[in-house]
């Protein structure tokens, strides 16, 4: 029985270890992985400087459109000119290429929207990972240059609140809430290499039950 293309899509609280999950996932499948690189491919379809597509990355469209206009007026450029590079230009360029990469084959997806953008895929299975405050400042002291609990909490706080206007911004979902995905998971109870496991069995269920459908 052949498998259908199938996308996993990763929302994530700061963290929460999504993206090694995503990772881990992309692995287990022998399927590409996609988080940063979507950045890379939507300033080459676009024409634009990666750079502004790096200052909107999950970011809300009011703090984007302060960044870009600084960084105009600090270049020396017409600040006119970031109409053209508005947040939903920005966000539209991304979109049309998570669809691409989404329509070439199997891949996993870490954020960006990309569960309410391809929420007209056969197979888009959407998670969403959380975890304890413990285990993430664990994480973000390890991982993201934190240097004291206090300031890993902020960081967790800003980036989550950041993360949540963008989401909430473009869709009509609400960030977090467990009846916008399929699937929300806390990885600290199980640990990362265990909770992927775990995701992994869930896909399995859900592409077998979509081969079944079109038999």
């Amino acid at each position: 029985m052949e498998t259908p293309r199938f996308v996993i899509t990763i929302g994530r609280q700061f963290g929460s270890g999504g993206r090694e999950l995503g990772r881990r996932l992309a692995d287990l499948f022998g399927i590409p992985y996609y988080d940063k690189e979507l950045i890379s491919e939507a300033s080459k379809e676009s024409g634009l400087d990666p750079e502004y597509f790096e200052k909107a990355d999950e970011q809300a469209p009011g703090s984007l459109i302060r960044a870009l206009t600084a960084n105009l007026m600090m270049s020396g450029g017409a600040v006119g000119a970031e109409n053209a590079l508005a947040g939903e230009n920005i966000f539209k360029f991304q979109s049309d290429v998570i669809r691409e990469v989404a329509h070439t084959g199997s891949c996993v997806i870490v954020g960006r929207c990309a569960d309410y953008i391809l929420r007209n895929e056969p197979v888009c299975i959407s998670t969403f990972i959380y975890a304890s405050d413990d285990d993430r400042i664990s994480r973000v002291m390890r991982c993201h240059g934190a240097g004291t609990p206090k300031e890993a909490l902020e960081m967790m706080r800003k980036t989550d609140k950041k993360r949540a206007g963008y989401y909430n911004f473009y869709t009509d979902r609400t960030w977090g809430a467990a009846t916008t995905y399929n699937l929300c998971i806390d990885s600290s109870v199980l640990g990362i290499e265990k909770t992927a496991e775990l995701l992994r069995d869930y896909v399995e269920e859900r592409l077998a039950a979509a081969a079944r459908a079109v038999r």
